[in-house]
């Protein structure tokens, strides 16, 4: 049997703070639109309203939670065409479990190996609609030096004029969810003790410039 670090033994604390994370919000967003070869305006990101969480198991029994602290968005979308393109760039190094003993174990070669691989980044570049609903984000998702097509499902998108003082910005937002075997991009370390699943949610928001 594996032999699992002392800080993923099931005596280790998570704190409560952490169980009411959102998992791996995300902020990848590039959008560019094109029905065509015509590029959507730039976006400006809320950088106090994106976030990248994420959670996977413990033992089969609880989860661990976290985030990424240190996220770079940019967004490209048109409305109008209903097409766009999000980047998110996640520094691996800013990785936060609240636990900073776990965080040096998952910043290691044993999990992401930040040293190597210090970045991880989803590209979206098709928007799938059920008429005006936004339902899903597709791409590829760079991770350990591995890339894999990525669908995040949207649980919520919503576009509208938000007034900031007597000016006005059509401003659009939402939440994405979704999962992937850790194992695919060759982290196996620790398994099945640790769970292979990783849940991740992304939030974004972004004013139209």
């Amino acid at each position: 049997m594996t032999r699992v670090p002392a800080l993923l033994a099931p005596k280790i604390s998570l704190g409560g703070g952490l169980l009411v994370s959102r998992l791996f919000q995300w902020s990848m967003l590039w959008f560019f639109a094109s029905a065509g070869a015509c590029f959507a305006a730039d976006w400006s990101v809320n950088t106090d309203h994106v976030s990248v969480n994420f959670a996977f198991s413990h033992f089969d029994i609880s989860y661990v939670h976290g985030r990424f602290g240190k996220i770079v968005t940019t967004v490209q979308f048109d409305p109008g065409t209903k097409a766009g393109l999000v980047v998110v760039t996640v520094d691996a190094d800013s990785i936060d479990t609240g636990n900073r003993s776990l965080d040096g174990v998952l910043r290691s070669d044993q999990f992401l190996d930040a040293g190597r691989n210090p970045e991880i980044r989803f590209v979206g570049n098709r928007f799938v609609f059920d008429g005006d609903r936004l339902t899903a984000v597709e791409g590829t998702l760079t991770l350990h030096g591995t890339e894999r097509p990525l669908r995040l499902v949207v649980d919520r998108f919503v576009c509208k004029d938000v007034a900031a003082g007597i000016v006005s910005h059509f401003t659009c937002g939402g939440e994405m969810h979704a999962a992937f075997n850790r194992s695919d991009f060759g982290m196996k370390r620790f398994l099945p003790e640790v769970g292979d699943e990783v849940k991740l949610d992304i939030g974004i928001e972004a004013a139209r410039r």
